[in-house]
């Protein structure tokens, strides 16, 4: 792929990591972190955890990026369901074990390498601004998503989805 790769290895966390590092975290989902709440609150936006859109701050413009150390717990809901109606008999929400995060963090480098992208830090809370003239990062992607289909692109992570991602990012 010739995008050039960005992850922006050289670039330090956001300052909010380093005022909120000793809070307590436990339990607290990634939009419920103090930092992340901070953030938001200056205009930033989680960056979209689906697998399709894992390579987003990759091509996400620098100035319209920051991490901060990702400290949040996950969680994962377990549904038993009669074979017959699939009426929902019983439901439970735990939290995701570190072997299942590794799971799905394998499943996302696997992802990204099918796409040409390598070198994702792994550890990271990314939060993206929207690009000039769009109000929300949703937006953008609602945008992105229109003009791939009409392009003919597949918006999954492939290396063709990257590349016009990136392109409209410039």
């Amino acid at each position: 792929m010739d995008v050039a790769s960005d992850w922006g290895l050289n670039q330090p966390a956001d300052p909010a990591a380093a005022r909120t590092m000793n809070e307590d975290a436990d339990g607290l989902k990634p939009e419920q972190l103090p930092e992340v709440r901070e953030l938001t609150a200056q205009g930033w936006e989680l960056a979209p955890d689906a697998p399709m859109l894992v390579f987003l701050p990759e091509v996400w413009p620098r100035a319209l990026r920051t991490w901060r150390p990702d400290r949040a717990s996950r969680y994962e809901t377990w549904y038993e369901q009669d074979p017959r109606t699939n009426v929902v008999l019983r439901e439970q929400t735990v939290r995701s074990s570190w072997e299942s995060r590794d799971e799905i963090e394998n499943d996302n480098d696997a992802l990204l390498a099918e796409a040409g992208v390598t070198g994702r830090p792994r550890g990271r809370l990314w939060l993206l601004k929207p690009p000039p003239g769009f109000p929300t990062v949703g937006e953008f992607l609602v945008d992105l998503g229109r003009r791939a289909e009409a392009a003919g692109i597949d918006g999954a992570c492939s290396p063709q989805y990257v590349r016009f991602t990136a392109d409209r990012l410039q």
